[in-house]
C-alpha cells in the first residue's frame, strides 16, 4: 500500500480543521499510529480500510470542546453557583410548598445549581410537580438538580408516595429482583414529579449494631450483599430516568455516633476498609453510578491529618467530606470514579461546630467535592469561594473541572441541551406542566407501586424464634386479641391490618383491643386484665440505639420485658414483632415467638408482620445482620438465619 505525501498532508489539515489544540494532536497521533500498524492492504478501490470510521468526529471530544468553550464564557459567580445545592424547607416558619419572590430571587442571585427538597416541601403529587416547575423557572439558563432523599423505609420525603420497606428489609429478602423493582418504582415517582436526583441508595455496610444513624437504612452487614443490592437499586433508578447517589462514602456503617450532632470515626486499616466499607462503593463506581455522597466521618487509615476545632480549640481529625486524600486520592485516582462528588449536608453539627460555614465549604471544594450540599450560610459560602479563587487559593481550573462534570451530567440526564451555541433547558425540564401533574397523580403512590411495596415487605419478614411452633396464630370466631405498640401510628397499622384479615375471613365477634405503651415502664392493671382475657397477644417492640434496648435505661425495653414476663406467667401466647431494628431479642431471649420486619412509622412492614403472625404470609426472610448477646461476646443468631412455618 502506498500513501502519497499529498494525501497525508490533506489528512493532517482535515484533522486539525476538526480538532484543535492538544486533543487534535492526540487524535492525529492515534490515527497515524493506527494507519501504519494496520495490515498493509487496500480494497479494489484503493481506499484505506476503515478510513471513513477513523476520520469521523468523536462526539465525546466534540462535547469536551463545546463544554470548554461554553464554561469559559460563564462568569465566576455563575460557575460557583453551579457547585451549590441548598434547601428551602421553611420560609418564615412556614413549610415551603410553593416558591415566593424571595426564593426565586435567591436562586437567580446566586446562580444556584441545585435544590434539595424535604418532607415539608412535598405534600402532594400535583403540589410537588408545581413546586418543581416553579423552581426550574426561577433558574436562568442551566436547569437545577432537584434532589430528594427518597431512600424508602425510614427516610422518605414524598408525603403521598409509596413508602417501600427500606434497605434492611430488602437485605432480608435478599432479592435483586425485589430491590430493582423498588428502586425503579421510587425512581418513577420522583421522575413523574420532575425530581431528577435521588440521594440514594445507602450502601453503608452496617457492621455495628450500636449504629444510631444507619441501622435499617443499610442492606446489611455483608459487603457482597450490600454491593449486589446497591447495584440493583441503582439500575432501577436509572431505568426510571433518575440520577442515583451512593452514600455515605467511605462508609458510615461501623460507627456508634450520629454525624448530625457529632464527629464519628472508623478506625480500621486500609485493607479492612477495602474488603468491607469500600466494596459496595467500588462496585457502584464500576457500573458508572452518577453521584457519590461523602460522610462526615474520620478515617485515620486514609487521612490522619489534624485540624484545630473552632468549637473548643482541640485537635481533631479531618472528616472524609473535607479530605483531599479521601475525595481526590482515593475516590478519583485509586477507585477511578469520574462522576459527581457531593458532600453530605454541610449544616450538620459534625462540620459546623468544628470548621464553621465558610471554612467548611472551602475545604470541601479543595478536597475535590463538586457540590457543596446545604452550606450553613449561603452568602459566606459564595463570598468565600469567590475570594479564594480570585486570590489564587483555589485555581479557577479546579472550579471549571467540577462545573464541566456537573453540566455533563445534566446533559446526559436530559436536563440541559446545547442549542444555538448556548445552554438551554432540556426536554425533561420543558415538559407541559398540566401533563406532568396528570401523570404524577396517577403514578405517585399508585396501585402498581403499592403492589411492589407489599411484595417486598412480605418477602422480608424474618421469623427468628418459634418455640413449640407457636406461630402462626389461628383466628376463630369469638376470640380476643390484644395488641401493644409504642406509639399511636404503629398501633394503627397493626390494628387496621388485623381487622382487615378478620373481615376477609368473615369471622364474627372477634375482639381486638390495642394499647399504646409510650413512656410506660410497667404494665397497668387495665393492660394486665386485657392480657388475662386474651387468646393471643402481640407486642410491637422497638429500638433505635444502645439505650433503647437496654433495660433500666429506657422505657421501651422496660415495658417489653414487663409484658413478656406477665404473658409467660399467665400462660398467654405472645408474639414479639421487632418493628425497627432486629436486635430486641438480645434483652428478652426468653420469648417464644419473635420476628423482625425492619420497619418505620408507616409503610408496608408492620402490616406484613401482622399477616405473618396470623398465617396470611409464610415468613421467608433471612437475617441480613447478626444478632449478638447483650455483652457482645457471642452471636445469638447469625447472618442468613431465618425460619419458616412447617
Amino acid at each position: 500500500m502506498r500513501i502519497s505525501v499529498e494525501k497525508l498532508g490533506f489528512l493532517h489539515k482535515t484533522a486539525f480543521a476538526r480538532y484543535r489544540g492538544v486533543k487534535s494532536f492526540l487524535w492525529l497521533t492515534g490515527f497515524l499510529l493506527a494507519l501504519f500498524t494496520a495490515p498493509l492492504s487496500a480494497g479494489a478501490s484503493g481506499e484505506i480500510p476503515g478510513l471513513a470510521d477513523i476520520s469521523r468526529p468523536d462526539p465525546t471530544i466534540q462535547l469536551d470542546i463545546e463544554l470548554d468553550r461554553l464554561v469559559g464564557k460563564m462568569t465566576l459567580e455563575e460557575k460557583i453557583g453551579q457547585m451549590l445545592m441548598i434547601s428551602f424547607r421553611k420560609w418564615q416558619d412556614r413549610d415551603v410548598t410553593e416558591i415566593n419572590s424571595e426564593i426565586a430571587g435567591t436562586i437567580k442571585k446566586y446562580h444556584l445549581g441545585g435544590v434539595i427538597l424535604f418532607w415539608e416541601n412535598l405534600a402532594g403529587a400535583g403540589q410537588a410537580a408545581r413546586l418543581v416547575d416553579q423552581l426550574q423557572r426561577a433558574s436562568v439558563d442551566i436547569p437545577l438538580f432537584i434532589a430528594a432523599d427518597q431512600e424508602g423505609g425510614r427516610v422518605v420525603r414524598l408525603q403521598t408516595g409509596a413508602v417501600m420497606p427500606g434497605n434492611m428489609a430488602l437485605g432480608a429478602a435478599g432479592s435483586t429482583e425485589d430491590t430493582y423493582e423498588v428502586g425503579k418504582a421510587i425512581g418513577e415517582e420522583l421522575n413523574a414529579l420532575g425530581i431528577n436526583v435521588n440521594m440514594a441508595p445507602v450502601v453503608d455496610v452496617n457492621i455495628n449494631p450500636d449504629n444510631p444513624v444507619i441501622g435499617i437504612r443499610s442492606f446489611g452487614s455483608d459487603p457482597q450483599l450490600v454491593a449486589e443490592l446497591g447495584a440493583a437499586y441503582i439500575n432501577g433508578l436509572h431505568d426510571a430516568g433518575v440520577i442515583a447517589t451512593v452514600k455515605h462514602f467511605p462508609g458510615h456503617g461501623d460507627t456508634d455516633v450520629d454525624s448530625h450532632p457529632g464527629l464519628p470515626s472508623v478506625p480500621h486499616d486500609l485493607a479492612r476498609l477495602k474488603a468491607v466499607e469500600l466494596k459496595p462503593f467500588q462496585q457502584a463506581f464500576d457500573q458508572k453510578v452518577d453521584m457519590v455522597m461523602t460522610a462526615h466521618v474520620t478515617f485515620p487509615a486514609v487521612d490522619n491529618t489534624k485540624a484545630i476545632s473552632q468549637k473548643n480549640g482541640s485537635e481533631i481529625s479531618i472528616p472524609a467530606t473535607l479530605s483531599h486524600r479521601v475525595l481526590t486520592d482515593l475516590v478519583r485516582k485509586e477507585m477511578g470514579f469520574d462522576g459527581v462528588i457531593i458532600t453530605d449536608a454541610l449544616e450538620m453539627k459534625a462540620i459546623t461546630d468544628h470548621f464553621g460555614p465558610r471554612e467548611a465549604v472551602l475545604r470541601a471544594i479543595k478536597a475535590g467535592a463538586d457540590i457543596a450540599l446545604m452550606p450553613a450560610d449561603l452568602e459566606q459560602a459564595c463570598s468565600g469561594l469567590l475570594a479564594a479563587v480570585r486570590s489564587g487559593e483555589i485555581p479557577e481550573s479546579r472550579i471549571d473541572e467540577s462545573v464541566k462534570r456537573l453540566i455533563r451530567l445534566k446533559l446526559s440526564a436530559g436536563m440541559v441541551k446545547i442549542s444555538g451555541g448556548k445552554f438551554v433547558p432540556g426536554d425533561k425540564v420543558t415538559e407541559d406542566l398540566d401533563e406532568r401533574i396528570k401523570a404524577a397523580e396517577s403514578v405517585v403512590g399508585g396501585p402498581a407501586h403499592r403492589a411492589v411495596e407489599k411484595k417486598a415487605a412480605e418477602d422480608a419478614v424474618t421469623l427468628i424464634k418459634n418455640e413449640g411452633n407457636m406461630l402462626p396464630f389461628t383466628l376463630a370466631d369469638g376470640e380476643n386479641i390484644v395488641l401493644f405498640a409504642p406509639w399511636d401510628d404503629r398501633l394503627d397499622l397493626m390494628t387496621r391490618e388485623l381487622n382487615r384479615i378478620i373481615a376477609e375471613k368473615g369471622l364474627r365477634e372477634v375482639k381486638v383491643k390495642g394499647f399504646v405503651y409510650q413512656d410506660l415502664v410497667f404494665m397497668t392493671e387495665e393492660q394486665k386484665q386485657a392480657v388475662d382475657a386474651a387468646d393471643y397477644v402481640v407486642l410491637g417492640s422497638y429500638s433505635y440505639d444502645v439505650a433503647s434496648r437496654t433495660p433500666g435505661k429506657h422505657w421501651l425495653p422496660d415495658f417489653a420485658l414487663s409484658l413478656a414476663r406477665y404473658a409467660l406467667s399467665a400462660g398467654k401466647p405472645l408474639a414479639v414483632m421487632a418493628i425497627r431494628n432486629p436486635y430486641d431479642i438480645m434483652y428478652m431471649p426468653g420469648v417464644k415467638a419473635y420476628l423482625a420486619v425492619y420497619g418505620a412509622a408507616e409503610g408496608p412492614n408492620i402490616p406484613a408482620g401482622i399477616r405473618a403472625i396470623f398465617g396470611e404470609v409464610n415468613p421467608k426472610g433471612k437475617l441480613p445482620v447478626s444478632i449478638p448477646n447483650v455483652s457482645g461476646e457471642r452471636i445469638l443468631y447469625g447472618t442468613g438465619y431465618g425460619l419458616s412455618y412447617e
